[in-house]
């Protein structure tokens, strides 16, 4: 059956919507059995029935108690069946795309904060999906396309026109952005992570490299002029920004108050004195100068980024601060590769007499920074708790013995369970200490042995500060 066949079944039969996943299938809905590298939709024929699914779309013909459509070019098809049967929504909306290993979940959700100034804008990335004042955790840093596209049609449904979505490497090379086309594409940096999955440097580069490809006729690159790999991105209308006074947009003169980040900001038209910004650390203000170059893209007023770089919302997971009259202060963040914890401890170490650290390392993820990571903790915080983190089907004690096993420095502990770990390194908090709980910021989950459990590092966090208070 070809696709023309398809959408006339389809219309015919009253299909709502399409799902490839059972996870985000809906009544209503076609299901269509899709072929992944672990799993094949075929597999979950029953479970897309008894969650309503009213027909199936298969490579295989199937005997089911409704409609099945047999195509042999199910792979072919795909983007465009979801592009036609959802009316084409990305030609709708203003798609920003965000890349790079750390600081894509900050720099979208300040650029979404500096177009809501003016626009109707989203934000879709690690965080979730967030819109109009409202917001939904979904699991994914780039969703899926069948399930990014039917939530594209619901916001240009909305009247929201412009996207600000972050982009990760695995999503593009598994197509998760397939037939879209970007308006700007930004690229953060590139340090070591997913070799798990890219397996070379080079390769996690040419990851990175597809979505500046799918740059529409005169969109904008906005690139990090002093990343080593800036000069890889190219297009017709870039534009750069960075600390190097080569950069298009370069912040100098950096000092910090209680309250604000402070830089003088030079653009290709004129130099801007006293930007302030509500963030802290020199890799807050590579995220800031790529959103403001966003922000002027689309016409924002120079007074209005002023005003609204002051009062950046809260950015969950990201140093995110818990204590509030505690003579010490807890900070979760998500940083979890090398680079993002360094950036970190660097700041941290400048403005505390002592850090503390809990970190361990996600199972079934890039091994090989497991090491960096053992150093870098030590090499920064003055004491270390090295924990579980994730484990999935890894053992706990495996991927430590993995963190520790080049460090020579002493200031370093084991706890492999987590909750004893947070509250241990809680404890130690004295006067002008720092406590950071770093790898999974807000996630509302813990994972192993193949089983998710409820977990929050915040929660486990406030209940320890909150019985610090009862004993005092």
């Amino acid at each position: 059956m070809n696709l023309k066949n398809i959408l006339k079944e389809i219309k015919k039969l009253k299909i709502t919507g399409i799902a490839d996943d059972t996870r985000y299938l809906q009544e209503g809905d076609l299901f269509v059995c899709r072929k992944g590298a672990s799993e094949d939709g075929n597999r979950f024929l029953e479970q897309a029935i008894l969650q309503g699914a009213k027909a199936i779309l298969s490579e295989e013909s199937h005997q089911l108690p409704i409609p099945v459509l047999v195509s042999e070019k199910i792979e072919e098809i795909f983007p465009e069946l979801l592009f036609r049967f959802y009316d084409y929504p990305q030609y709708e909306l203003n798609l920003i795309g965000i890349t790079g290993t750390d600081g894509k979940t900050t720099t979208a959700s300040i650029t979404e904060h500096l177009l809501n100034q003016k626009f109707n804008s989203c934000y879709i990335g690690t965080n979730g999906i967030r819109h109009l004042g409202q917001s939904e955790k979904t699991g994914y840093t780039t969703l899926p396309l069948c399930l990014l596209v039917r939530n594209l049609r619901l916001l240009a449904d909305k009247n929201i026109r412009h996207l600000v979505m972050e982009v990760s490497s695995q999503g593009l090379v598994n197509r998760r952005t397939e037939g879209l086309e970007f308006q700007i594409a930004v690229f953060t940096n590139l340090t070591h992570e997913h070799l798990d999955t890219h397996k070379t440097m080079e390769n996690y580069l040419k990851a990175k490299q597809i979505l500046f490809s799918k740059l529409v006729k005169g969109g904008l690159g906005v690139v990090n002029y002093d990343s080593p790999y800036a000069n890889y991105f190219k297009c017709k209308n870039l534009l750069s920004y960075g600390l190097n006074e080569k950069a298009d947009f370069q912040a100098y003169n950096i000092r910090e108050t209680r309250k604000y980040t402070v830089f003088d900001l030079k653009t290709p038209k004129e130099n801007w004195p006293d930007v302030r910004v509500n963030l802290f650390g020199n890799y807050n203000i590579y995220n800031t100068l790529a959103s403001i170059i966003t922000a002027l893209h689309y016409n924002i007023p120079k007074s209005v980024i002023f005003k609204a770089l002051e009062d950046i919302p809260k950015i969950e997971g990201r140093l995110e601060l818990l204590t509030k009259n505690e003579n010490f202060h807890v900070y979760v963040d998500f940083a979890h590769t090398p680079n993002a914890l360094k950036e970190i401890l660097t700041h941290l170490k400048h403005h505390y007499k002592r850090v503390f650290l809990v970190i361990g390392s996600a199972g079934g993820k890039d091994k090989s920074k497991r090491p960096l990571l053992g150093l870098t903790a030590v090499s920064l915080a003055d004491h270390v708790i090295f924990t579980s983190e994730d484990p999935r089907f890894e053992k706990p004690e495996d991927i430590i013995a993995e963190i520790i096993e080049d460090i020579k420095n002493d200031n370093f502990q084991i706890i492999k369970n987590r909750k004893e770990a947070i509250k241990t390194a809680i404890m130690m908090g004295q006067k002008g200490d720092a406590i950071l709980i770093a790898g999974k910021g807000n996630d509302d989950y813990f994972e192993e042995n193949g089983i998710i459990y409820p977990y929050s590092d915040i929660e486990v966090a406030e209940r320890v500060l909150e019985e610090i208070k009862k004993r005092s």
